[in-house]
């Protein structure tokens, strides 16, 4: 292969934000079709040189044709945006029929995401291993939330001073482990990551809503009394997970995810009537942005993936 040539595949698999299988296939098929147009033109009289640069201009900027093939290969079909909304809809059950507290039930739901995450994990992470990813890593951000809220709530630092410790440590651990797993699954799409982190937006929101009505440690029970709007939210991001995976534009996307974050602030405002007031709402607003947008900003500081080997995969699939 021409140093001319991998340079241009190179520079438009860089700009590709589809699952591994997928990738592979469309290059190596690009890879075919420059070889036979090279050949064709060399056929005609051009050296190889010429018919190299020839077939370059046709292929066409590398930024506009990833463009083309990251919106035609990334929308889901409809089993894959149902699969993709399966979690969400599960949760709202969960919360519609008041089991969230039920073991048995919140079991049987945890154990399948994970299965649904080990399974996608092994097949090149498709489109709706994101939104069950967020689920798999939800459960200790819970637990995290509910440990600094007792830490919070403790009257004495000093007799407190172990509870703040055990935060600081789970915490330490955690995100540790939240990193080296999101940073990995966000080098392929940012939009992806921003998808897996819709749980944690609604876990965060609906505690923090708790708390400032008084349902945490010093209320009546944890998230008493918001259940149903709590189902309604997982139901509405369920219809915005379906709508975002069939979207072709990247613009769209952005759009629906800024929606689902203003329809959860809409609704824990509901629920909480006036516990919640403009500050709470701002702080609620700010934290939907980072969850939302973070993943972008983590995606410029990754920088471009590595080549994990396209190239020698391709000159051996010349010589077959």
């Amino acid at each position: 292969m021409s140093g001319e040539v991998k340079s241009s595949l190179n520079a438009l698999r860089l700009q590709l934000k589809l699952d591994p299988s997928s990738e592979k296939e469309i290059l190596t098929e690009l890879y075919d079709h420059f070889e036979d147009r090279v050949g064709e033109l060399q056929e005609s009289g051009l050296s190889e040189e010429e018919a190299i640069a020839i077939a370059s201009q046709e292929f066409g900027p590398s930024n506009k044709v990833a463009e083309e093939l990251n919106e035609v290969h990334s929308i889901s079909n409809w089993p894959q945006a149902v699969m993709a909304a399966l979690p969400h809809v599960l949760f709202g059950l969960l919360f519609a029929f008041r089991q969230w507290t039920n073991a048995f039930w919140l079991s049987i739901i945890i154990i399948s995401v994970f299965g649904a995450v080990a399974y996608g994990w092994k097949h090149n992470k498709p489109t709706w291993f994101f939104t069950w990813l967020g689920y798999a890593l939800a459960p200790f951000l819970v637990v995290g939330l509910v440990l600094l809220d007792k830490a919070l709530g403790a009257a004495d630092l000093s007799s407190s001073w172990w509870l703040w410790a055990s935060v600081v440590v789970y915490f330490s651990i955690v995100a540790a482990i939240c990193t080296i797993i999101l940073v990995h699954t966000w080098r392929r799409d940012w939009l992806l990551g921003s998808l897996s982190t819709l749980p944690f937006l609604a876990v965060i929101g609906w505690v923090l809503t708790d708390r400032w009505n008084n349902g945490l440690i010093q209320g009546g029970g944890f998230l008493h009394g918001l259940e149903p709007w709590i189902a309604l939210s997982f139901l509405a991001l369920a219809g915005i997970v379906i709508i975002f995976t069939r979207l072709k534009k990247r613009w769209l996307r952005v759009g629906v995810l800024l929606v689902a974050a203003l329809v959860i602030l809409t609704m824990m405002a509901s629920a909480s009537g006036r516990s919640v007031n403009l500050a709470n709402l701002v702080v609620l607003a700010i934290i939907a942005l980072v969850i939302i947008l973070g993943p972008a900003l983590v995606d410029r500081r990754l920088g471009p993936r590595e080549q994990d080997g396209w190239a020698g995969s391709w000159e051996r699939h010349s010589r077959e």
